[in-house]
């Protein structure tokens, strides 16, 4: 038999064989050596995970996803690893997975769709504006009896400084705190310095004085009711121990001469006594005249004039 007979048949032997083998086992396919593992065949998953790296790849799902896509490769890599120790079935396990997640990168987004929240309209409920207190002391205006209060100043309930020692001057203004109820008080709260009242300077019971004593008719007896006025001569003369004088007697010319001269000396001589007993004034300061109608002040035709000329004179000396 020629040589070149014995290569036809031992090719045709081959392809018989390799044909039989790869139609006796399902799932294989021609190796592309890109995983490195030898012989012509190849388990169709092992280089399906490759396809499936490959076709993310071209994708652009290195770029959008690539913690995720890194993972895939490392998972196909360890399944070629796998195949490659002998452990086909375990490879090819491997290998399934990786395809799945080499499939499943970078998943597209479902558009969220947004439900437009119908927004309330809001409410306005009006804020109550709170009483004024214009003066700031804790009581409103409405209420305030005492508007105008300074700042800071205590108050009672109705608005006005306290005045704890009731003299009307309020205790910030009160320069006299404490002054006992009843004081008169200026307007600093302070007690009112009380000038005692001058004595008026007695009436000068001088050149001439008319006394306003009436005596009986034809009588000299002093009556109680000009008591008083007779007082005014013995203070006069008490309070000035130097002034000397005379009471003098006058009257109207009804009745002789003698008759008044007479009648007019007894009634100074009996207000003089009077004077000079109830008043412990010593007699040598003060003496009686009678002087009848020889000095007359009005006109004796007249009851009017007549009534003016029956009176009692003081006559001293003021020095």
């Amino acid at each position: 038999m020629k040589i070149t007979t014995k290569i036809r048949i031992i090719t045709i032997l081959i392809a018989v064989i390799s044909a039989g083998t790869l139609l006796g086992c399902a799932g294989y396919e021609v190796n592309n050596k890109r995983g490195n593992i030898p012989g012509m065949y190849i388990r169709s998953e092992m280089q399906e995970a490759d396809r499936a790296i490959e076709t993310a790849r071209q994708a652009g799902k290195d770029k959008i996803c690539p913690d995720e896509f890194k993972a895939a490769e490392d998972a196909k890599n360890n399944a070629y690893d796998v195949f490659r120790s002998c452990r086909t079935e375990e490879g090819v396990a491997l290998a399934k997975k990786a395809t799945e997640k080499a499939n499943a990168l970078c998943p597209k987004k479902e558009p969220v769709t947004v439900v437009p929240v119908s927004v309330p309209v809001p409410v306005v409920v009006p804020v109550p504006v709170p009483p004024a207190d214009t003066d700031g002391d804790g009581v409103i205006d409405t209420l305030d009896i005492c508007p105008g209060t300074p700042r800071g100043v205590t108050v009672d309930k109705d608005g006005c400084p306290l005045d704890s020692d009731k003299d009307g001057v309020y205790d910030y203004l009160d320069k006299c705190p404490g002054t006992p109820i009843g004081t008169r008080v200026n307007k600093d709260g302070c007690p009112e310095v009380i000038v005692p009242a001058q004595k008026p300077a007695p009436a000068k019971i001088c050149s001439p004085t008319v006394l306003d004593i009436k005596f009986d008719t034809n009588k000299a007896d002093i009556k109680p009711a000009f008591h008083n006025e007779l007082k005014k001569v013995g203070d006069f003369l008490n309070e000035f121990p130097k002034a000397r004088g005379t009471i003098d007697g006058h009257t109207d010319n009804i009745g002789g001469k003698k008759y008044n001269e007479g009648l007019s000396k007894h009634r100074a001589e009996s207000v003089t006594n009077y004077i000079i007993k109830n008043f412990g004034i010593g007699a040598g300061r003060i003496s009686a005249k009678g002087y009848g109608f020889s000095k007359p002040v009005a006109d004796n035709k007249t009851k009017a004039g007549r009534s003016k000329n029956r009176r009692i004179e003081a006559n001293f000396n003021c020095e």
